[in-house]
């Protein structure tokens, strides 16, 4: 979604409201990332021109993506609930303003910041397969962080709890 300097100054006190759905299924940028494609975006808000250079976005994103499962590598649908706020300039900026993004010829796209933001939710490790069915080997298993843990002893230490130590 591209909007022209032209469309902000055109708005009604300078607001363009957004409600969208789009689906992105291949992308450079996808490619770099855990997540494989989102089928499913649903973005509202709006975009406001502060009638000299600035526009703020304050945009609501929900919808569903495909990433693969952790340990199958099998596709799986997630579904996301964020929001974004990002501010863009039509004018250069001071270089320490790292936060304002400066648009090329007075077009803003924020498709960017919506592919980042649904990004930034998808989980960093996600499963379906059921503990019992995770991949075993010869001498070797894949465990979970929910499993108990068995307090083993160092067997290099162990000798030391032979010795009794006197608090008197």
């Amino acid at each position: 979604m591209k909007f022209q300097k032209i469309d902000f100054q055109n708005a009604k006190n300078g607001i363009i409201h957004i409600d969208e759905r789009i689906s992105v299924e291949e992308n450079d940028f996808l490619r770099h990332t855990q997540v494989k494609s989102i089928p499913e975006v649903h973005i509202t808000g709006t975009l406001q021109f502060d009638q000299s250079s600035l526009v703020f976005s304050n945009l609501e994103l929900d919808g569903v993506m495909i990433v693969p499962d952790s340990i199958t590598l099998e596709d799986l649908e997630v579904t996301f609930d964020t929001t974004s706020q990002v501010t863009y300039s039509f004018e250069p900026v001071d270089p320490d303003e790292d936060e304002i993004i400066v648009v090329k010829k007075d077009t803003i796209d924020i498709n960017p910041e919506i592919l980042q933001a649904v990004i930034y939710e998808a989980p960093m490790h996600i499963t379906n397969c059921p503990r019992d069915q995770y991949p075993k080997g010869d001498g070797w298993q894949v465990l979970s962080d929910q499993d108990p843990k068995e307090e083993k002893i160092d067997p290099r230490w162990a000798k030391l709890n032979e010795f009794k130590l006197d608090d008197d």
